[in-house]
């Protein structure tokens, strides 16, 4: 094959690789959506009420998928009430969504337990370690539905904590222009550019439950839950004591703002100060072999012409 030919095939591979790569990563990695490509959707979900949930399945691989899920999901309370919290933190509020994940564990699992065995037969050999990798591939297909919900609620509580303070100051001036928390609740969460965000979602959430007639107290306490972090429960404790003593709430507000505004400071001043520490890694691996090859190329190339030259 000449040099021609092995440039356009290694291009068509490059490419293959690069395409597929983004489309796994747009499709799979929750901080990077093929949406955010496209112009920002025009409401919060349109007429459709976010405490709805469809009736039955989007499409037929999800009805299967839920299907037999409902044959492995574990009977046990505890297990089910922490599974549920977990989807609730990673926004999925649909009661399917507990069969659904471990229908996929179960799919996933089965994937790699014959992966292996398959690719043995389009080879026509007998792969050697067939159980143990066989056996290898179902625990990690078992648990990546885990991965990637734990990768998911970790994005989603990123997302919350960078517009914790953000969303505190426009309350803070809604309470201090003179409208109550329910209504400085809904004009904050009914803003079409912030209505995709998580907090904003959660805290429509809570608005519409408490005009469904759930107590505010509660509704705020679920709120928390359904953030699981630390600020936010602290923030809703403040909002839930400022409302039984009947303390003013724009300085509560005010107060809980600059301490968040304060902690994102520091987390970005954190996160600024490990980059260097991080880049060391890859610097090392890539950059100084490149480096040291073409700082001492010339010398080397000059020392093997004098060894020669001895040699003969």
């Amino acid at each position: 094959m000449n040099p021609l030919a092995y440039a356009i095939v290694t291009f068509v591979v490059v490419l293959a690789v690069t395409l597929v790569s983004a489309l796994l990563v747009m499709r799979f990695w929750p901080a990077i959506r093929r949406e955010r490509l496209g112009p920002a959707a025009s409401a919060a979900g349109g007429s459709v009420s976010i405490l709805r949930f469809e009736s039955a399945p989007e499409s037929s691989l999800q009805r299967a998928i839920e299907k037999i899920g409902r044959s492995v999901v574990p009977k046990d309370t505890v297990r089910l009430t922490r599974y549920r919290t977990r989807l609730a933190q990673a926004g999925y509020h649909d009661p399917r969504g507990i069969t659904i994940l471990w229908g996929a564990k179960l799919a996933c699992a089965l994937v790699g337990l014959f992966a292996y065995p398959f690719f043995g037969f389009l080879v026509q050999r007998v792969l050697s370690n067939m159980l143990i990798v066989s056996l290898g591939l179902f625990a990690f297909g078992f648990l990546l539905p885990d991965f990637w919900l734990y990768n998911r609620i970790k994005e989603r509580k990123r997302a919350i904590l960078n517009m914790l303070p953000d969303v505190l100051d426009l309350l803070m001036v809604c309470v201090e222009a003179g409208l109550g928390f329910d209504a400085a609740v809904a004009r904050v969460a009914e803003q079409e550019d912030l209505s995709r965000s998580p907090l904003h979602q959660e805290l429509m959430r809570m608005h519409l439950e408490v005009r469904a007639g759930r107590p505010r107290e509660e509704a705020l306490r679920g709120l928390g839950e359904r953030c699981g972090i630390q600020e936010v429960s602290s923030m809703v404790s403040a909002f839930v004591q400022s409302d039984r003593l009947g303390t003013p709430l724009g300085k509560t507000l005010r107060v809980h703002a600059e301490s968040a505004r304060i902690q994102r400071r520091h987390r970005a001043e954190e996160r600024a100060s490990l980059a260097p520490l991080k880049m060391i890694f890859p610097t090392v691996l890539f950059l100084m072999p490149a480096f040291f090859l073409v700082a001492m190329a010339p010398s080397l190339l000059g020392l093997i012409k004098s060894f020669r030259s001895l040699v003969q």
